[in-house]
């Protein structure tokens, strides 16, 4: 299973645009903002999730994103499909005429089992369900889980001049 950066960085702005739903169209600085995602890899991760159908864009002043399904109806495993170029990184290859097939073959049962094992559980695991891990957590942390769906994150100027300041 080949889950990198894209996987880590779209599920968290998934769960951004979804834990923010609440206050209206999501824009990309936030998200980037919130989630120390680099701006240039949010435009590719971005388009890859509207591309699979995740999430629409709303143009304007006030646009941004907004997830596409409920959150109960998207799965882990749908999000490492939609930003993941190959999400196999297990290449079997092709017999030739100095291995024999059946040595190639050995492992081929094993990968298949963890591969499926790993895409079953991301298929069960769903946005819904980690919004709700994330609210438990917030909560037991003492915030108001209502404070942060509410908050904008300031402007990068903006910050940095109040840090300059103090």
């Amino acid at each position: 299973m080949n889950i990198t950066a894209k996987t880590r960085f779209g599920l968290k702005a998934l769960l951004d645009i979804a834990y923010h739903h609440r206050a209206g169209p999501v824009q990309r600085r936030h998200i980037a903002l919130r989630q120390g995602i680099p701006t240039d890899y949010m435009d590719q991760i971005l388009m890859k999730l509207r591309n699979a159908g995740l999430i629409h864009s709303l143009r304007g002043r006030e646009g941004g994103y907004h997830l596409a399904l409920d959150p109960e109806e998207i799965s882990i495993w749908d999000v490492v499909e939609s930003v993941e170029d190959e999400p196999y990184s297990v290449e079997m290859p092709k017999p030739d005429e100095s291995i024999s097939y059946a040595t190639e073959c050995l492992t081929d049962p094993a990968w298949d089992a963890v591969f499926g094992a790993i895409r079953r559980q991301l298929k069960r695991s769903t946005v819904a369900q980690l919004l709700e891990d994330a609210e438990e957590r917030i909560v037991e942390r003492g915030l108001d889980p209502f404070d942060l769906v509410e908050a904008r994150p300031p402007l990068a100027k903006a910050s940095s001049a109040v840090a300059a300041s103090h």
